[in-house]
């Protein structure tokens, strides 16, 4: 026989958050904000850098960096957003 009294117990809709997890999803954020910031910057700045009379692939060397500073910046972005979805989660902009 099983107890069925545990499974009839209400369950707390949100627990207490700690100070590292509130931490944890406010350092995400800022992360995810500076290299969503800063990860087309550099990428341009790289692209400037390279010699313009070489091609990659075809390409030139600034389209390539710039793509790729503004897929690094993406990610950094993606990261801020969890991290946010964490720290509403989890009530801690409530405390």
């Amino acid at each position: 026989m099983t107890d069925t009294s545990a499974r009839n117990v209400p369950r707390r809709e949100t627990a207490a958050a700690a100070p590292a997890d509130r931490s944890r999803c406010i350092r995400w954020m800022l992360i995810g904000a500076f290299v969503g910031i800063f990860g087309p910057i550099a990428g341009f700045l790289g692209g400037t850098i390279v010699d313009a009379d070489q091609l990659i692939g075809g390409l030139e060397p600034l389209f390539v960096w710039l793509f790729l500073g503004m897929m690094v910046g993406g990610v950094g972005v993606c990261i801020g957003i969890i991290g946010a979805l964490r720290w509403v989660k989890g009530n801690h902009h409530l405390e």
